[in-house]
């Protein structure tokens, strides 16, 4: 019956397609079908969404199950850009200070347990994936040291990558087709995390896990300062989280710079874009008094919704667009404006222009006519194409 289902969006699709046109100008037929497709997939378990007042009959282990099953596909990093090794980071060989987090809001608590449990299970490991641009994979190199964790020369700059997925799909693996071609168009090497997902997984333990990445970065020798920070989508609001979380801590008030392609900045939104584009985008999902909406499989599953955890999820490690970016590093932001969250992306534009008067020049943001969340997974568009250009040209200028 999904099959079926999918085959008749399809169909429909093609029908308006051909009657009515593109529902974008530079909508093709092909990309048509796809986000009709994928918005039929994503919605085709949305007829009939619980409430709070059933939330102790949702079984969140199968919902974990469920989405492992439907997790994104693997994809593979174009032979023309780089190549990849898998790696993992032995947690056991990172000391963390519990009490770098007092006063981080509603990741206190977590990030504390999370860190005694480090402590016990000593064997954890964090899986990643470290792509190596083309242009360090010529004739004669030495691939020992290229996929080494470690800086080649004390001027080198890395980007520690974070995919994106909602918080419960995705893999380095999934995201290899995008890490490739931003290492390769930039000539930087890059290190996608393999994150913990939700719901088995809730916050912070996203953000433990980037927050450890990076100091393990530190250790191996790389410095702040040397850091590129990038992600997409969820991937996206965990970096901006990761270095709002380093400030905090005193680690780091900066690093080289931020690549944000849709972040989702904001998960208890309400602005105008999440109607007037949902016949555009793909994403869709139940509201936030839903217990299975996203944000809060995300950040609490099974928690019942009040004002405080409106306000909890409103904080600005959980919700970036509400922090302080006085200071904060060069920034290229990507979204299409035909983005349900495309209203969410451009207040933090504006919220970055706000606290930094003076160097309103250090923060780009590129809004890309009639394209969708994360459009860049979509190959064969031009606007794909013109944006891992930019951003590649963006990371090799920091």
């Amino acid at each position: 019956m999904f099959i079926a289902g999918m085959v008749a969006s399809a169909a429909r699709s093609t029908a308006s397609y051909y009657i009515r046109g593109p529902r974008c100008a530079k909508w093709s037929l092909v990309f048509q079908i796809r986000r009709d497709v994928m918005h039929k997939a994503m919605s085709s378990n949305l007829k009939r969404s619980p409430t709070d007042a059933e939330i102790e009959q949702i079984d969140f282990g199968l919902i974990a199950k469920h989405n492992e099953k439907w997790d994104l596909p693997t994809s593979e990093v174009p032979a023309n850009m780089g190549a990849f090794r898998a790696a993992s980071i032995r947690v056991a060989d990172i000391d963390v200070d519990p009490e770098l987090f007092a006063g981080a809001g509603p990741a206190e608590s977590g990030l504390r347990l999370l860190v005694a449990q480090d402590l016990q299970e000593t064997g954890r490991e964090i899986p990643y994936e470290f792509t190596a641009p083309i242009s360090m994979l010529g004739e004669g190199c030495d691939l020992e040291r290229v996929f080494k964790c470690t800086p080649i020369d004390e001027s080198e700059n890395i980007v520690l990558y974070v995919h994106g997925g909602g918080y419960r799909y995705g893999s380095p693996a999934s995201h290899r087709s995008l890490t490739g071609r931003l290492s390769g168009l930039s000539g930087l090497r890059c290190m996608s995390v393999h994150y913990r997902l939700a719901p088995l997984h809730p916050y912070p333990a996203q953000l433990h896990d980037a927050f450890l990445a990076f100091v393990y970065l530190l250790k191996q020798g790389f410095k702040p300062q040397n850091i590129v920070l990038a992600g997409d989508s969820a991937g996206g609001n965990l970096a901006l989280s990761l270095l709002l979380l380093l400030r905090h801590t005193g680690i780091t008030r900066t690093v080289c710079g931020l690549v944000l392609l849709s972040p989702w900045t904001d998960l208890v939104s309400s602005r105008s874009s999440l109607e007037r584009n949902a016949k555009y985008d793909y994403l869709t999902g139940p509201p936030l008094l839903s217990p299975l909406a996203p944000a809060r499989v995300f950040y609490a599953p099974g928690r019942r919704y009040s004002q405080a955890l409106f306000d909890e999820m409103s904080h600005p490690l959980v919700s970036p667009v509400n922090g302080d970016f006085k200071d904060f590093p060069p920034t290229l932001i990507q979204a299409g404006d035909k983005e349900v969250l495309a209203d969410d992306i451009a207040q933090l534009y504006e919220n970055l222009l706000r606290d930094n008067p003076d160097r309103q020049d250090s923060f780009i943001y590129e809004c890309y006519a009639d394209m969708i969340h994360v459009f860049h997974q979509f190959m064969e568009l031009d606007d794909a194409a013109v944006a891992y250009a930019s951003a590649g040209k963006f990371m090799k200028g920091l």
